[in-house]
């Protein structure tokens, strides 16, 4: 016989039956009712938008149907990221 195993509870499940149900919250959220059913076996909601509706329309807080992402956040700002192509982008406005 296994032993019985302690696990988290199924906050974004609880939060999907308090705010309606399958219909409504994939309404509120404007997504596929799939993506509730990945959220209700990852046990999280991915987006971070996603969760914010969700946590409005049930009253979970947000913290527990998020989670942390990844163990580096917030990801630290690069500057070289964000400006990589604009240099051949500027040129090809400008024209000949």
């Amino acid at each position: 016989m296994r032993k019985a195993e302690i696990s988290r509870p199924d906050l974004a499940a609880a939060a999907v039956r308090l705010a309606g149900g399958l219909a409504a919250v994939a309404r509120i959220c404007r997504v596929a009712r799939q993506t509730i059913y990945d959220w209700i076996n990852e046990r999280r909601v991915e987006r971070l938008i996603d969760a914010l509706r969700l946590s409005r329309a049930s009253g979970v807080a947000i913290e527990k149907l998020a989670g942390m992402m990844s163990k580096s956040w917030p990801f630290p700002f690069s500057h070289r990221a964000r400006s990589a192509g604009r240099g051949r982008h500027r040129q090809t406005l400008r024209g000949p």
